[in-house]
């Protein structure tokens, strides 16, 4: 990390009242730009976060999915003893 990212980020922390507050925004800021570097999100951050929000969504959409059949499963069992017989 750059001596100029650092003051950013320093200029950024200022905005916290308490010293504590300060560090943590320091701490996380770190973190994140670690995580940045891992991923080489500064590559291609744009392509990295389509992927993401795609991955992220189908992963939603599934679980959507799997509630729904769980539920149309359950309530077929329900009712399916209190069917009326002519």
């Amino acid at each position: 990390m750059n001596d100029r990212i650092l003051k950013k980020a320093e200029d950024l922390s200022q905005r916290y009242e308490s010293r504590q507050d300060q560090i943590s925004f320091l701490t996380g800021f770190v973190e994140g730009y670690k995580h940045l570097k891992a991923t080489r999100a500064g590559d291609d951050a744009y392509e990295n976060g389509r992927v993401y929000g795609a991955d992220a969504f189908a992963a939603i959409a599934s679980q959507r999915e799997e509630r729904f059949v769980k539920d149309a499963l359950s309530k077929q069992t329900k009712h399916a003893h209190l069917r009326r017989v002519k």
